[in-house]
């Protein structure tokens, strides 16, 4: 017998917006009546990306919004907030967001949380990389590494120094998993084919090195034959692989294999493996792998009102010989069965267990050639295996619509040649140059600690609230700072800041500014004791306003 959920209103908080998050959302609402409940999925865009054909975007097999599906119209009777997570308070149940066009957080409280935030890319511990090496995670991801690609073989054509030429035809892949042998793949079938349309660029010029610290590709993911299969045909289609070998370090010119070997290019990517993401290292929960143990029901051990799917939990498989992998295939399936375990927890009736067996897995290989196990047992490889790996990937797509465009995607690919057009988007800047006019405030007490402010021209004073009026604190003009106090406190703003005179300033985010002080002491001591310079001459204010 159902029982019914409580008048209350219920609130269903999901975190992350990939395959585990989005599925989740889906079979809730087809579970729950929105008068009874409301869901709420909070993700950094307001798309979802099908991240088994994101490869193609890097080749030009399909478009740029061929891989992504509207949030809003997946799940229309969802609550979306596309913003950053600051952090998540567990005590309280409640998840405070980042400000969008506002200085004040937003406050989520829930009911019960689901942990959808799978991974990030992990450039710890390899120098350079992080400053030097393409990613390849998501969207945006795969457009810079394909803008990057039509640039240096554009620039390789009219370049006449051999040395430099050489280093702009060479491509560096670390990584030989699925992500970095298909990414390897359409990287080399992308700039062979691009290459053909510049008299100027000799084919035997380019040179695509795949680097994998394993004896065989995917070794992880499919069987031996299968892995070997795959090495072969890359390097028959001129990819060299260094198996046993790893990418150690980076810099603008260069990749360094196994701290001795260096290899000159201009073009990185890195597939390295991926870690916890920091909002869940934060908290204080069960973690293993990187991951949050959950029980075989996915509830987070130890919690009632606590749920994780996907990338990010781990979760025991059925037999309890190991864990679920992080796969799109388990995550779908995964969410099914944790949105019927919320609506049983709403319901006060019993959990049912996670049982999934792999059904098969599959591996492009770029130029129509895929590979594919079916079963642990049943073995493509080759031209039909793509086949399948096209048609298996294209049903599994959300939307008919997004169905539609796919397939005329490529199906257009087929007739007419790739087009070399860079689609360059302009990335968030580490500095940024705001301009105020007289009398304008730059920031409000109170406000949280988003930038650190360096004055290039003008003037602008310091004030600190008092009774109803305010107290001038200092006057500050160009070559001087402010903003810091807040940032390196972890707190809001004590004080406000207007314009004396029209003000220009570069802008530094606070994650930016933090970074800088985590790595120059010295810099960040001489900052601390300005900052409590400021906080004192505030203090002092605050105390006489007591006073009187």
């Amino acid at each position: 017998m159902k029982h019914d959920i409580s008048k209350k209103k219920k609130k269903i908080v999901i975190l992350g917006g990939g395959f585990g998050g989005v599925y989740t959302a889906i079979y809730l609402e087809k579970m729950l009546k929105k008068s009874d409940f409301e869901i709420i999925l909070v993700n950094k865009e307001n798309y979802f990306v099908y991240q088994p054909m994101l490869a193609e975007v890097v080749g030009g097999s399909l478009g740029l919004i061929d891989t992504v599906s509207s949030l809003k119209k997946l799940l229309p009777k969802t609550t979306l907030f596309m913003r950053e997570i600051l952090s998540i308070d567990l005590e309280n149940k409640k998840v405070i967001l980042a400000p969008e066009f506002s200085r004040t957080n937003l406050e989520l409280e829930y009911d019960h949380l689901v942990f959808a935030l799978g991974n990030v890319t992990d450039f710890r511990g390899i120098p350079g990389i992080h400053e030097h090496a393409l990613p390849f995670k998501n969207l945006a991801d795969a457009v810079a590494i394909r803008n990057q690609l039509i640039e240096v073989i554009e620039e390789a054509a009219c370049e006449k120094d051999p040395d430099l030429k050489k280093e702009l035809l060479t491509f560096v892949i670390g990584g030989g998993g699925f992500s970095g042998t298909e990414v390897a793949a359409e990287v080399n079938d992308f700039v062979r084919s691009l290459a053909k349309k510049y008299k100027e660029i000799d084919p035997k010029e380019i040179r695509v090195v795949l680097i994998h610290s394993q004896q065989r590709l995917m070794d992880k993911e499919l069987s031996e034959s299968l892995g070997n299969y795959s090495g072969k045909l890359l390097q028959k289609r001129g990819v060299e692989i260094r198996f046993g070998q790893r990418l150690t370090s980076a810099s603008p010119n260069e990749a360094v294999i196994d701290q001795k070997e260096v290899i000159r290019a201009k073009t990185i990517i890195s597939t390295v493996p991926s870690s916890t993401n920091p909002i869940i290292e934060k908290l204080k929960l069960p973690l293993e792998k990187g991951r949050i143990k959950t029980s075989i029901e996915l509830q987070v051990l130890g919690e009632k009102n606590l749920w994780a799917v996907g990338d990010c939990a781990l979760i025991p498989t059925s037999d309890g010989k190991g864990f679920c992998p992080p796969t799109a295939q388990f995550a779908i399936r995964e969410a099914k069965v944790l949105a019927k375990n919320i609506v049983a927890s709403l319901r006060s009736e019993a959990l049912s267990p996670f049982h999934f067996k792999c059904i098969g897995m599959l591996g492009a290989l770029g130029h129509h050639r895929a590979v594919a196990e079916l079963f642990g047992k049943i073995k493509f490889s080759g031209f039909f295996a793509w086949l399948m790996w096209r048609a298996i990937y294209w049903i599994k797509l959300p939307g008919f619509d997004r169905k539609l465009k796919v397939a005329f995607s490529w199906l257009l690919d087929t007739i007419i040649p790739i087009e070399s057009v860079q689609l360059k988007m302009s990335p968030s800047k580490g500095v940024i140059n705001f301009h105020y006019e007289k009398g304008e405030v730059i920031f409000n007490e109170g406000d949280i600690g988003d930038y650190f402010y360096i004055i290039v021209k003008g003037e602008v004073e310091i004030v600190k609230k008092s009774g109803s009026d305010f107290e001038r604190v200092a006057i500050l003009s160009a070559g001087e700072y402010f903003g810091e106090m807040a940032i390196l406190r972890d707190q809001k703003r004590s004080a406000t800041v207007r314009c004396l005179t029209s003000v220009d300033v570069l802008a530094l985010r606070n994650k930016d500014f933090g970074a800088i002080m985590a790595n120059l002491q010295e810099l960040k001591t001489n900052f601390e004791k300005k900052a409590k310079e400021r906080a004192d001459e505030i203090e002092k204010i605050g105390k006489k306003n007591k006073i009187a």
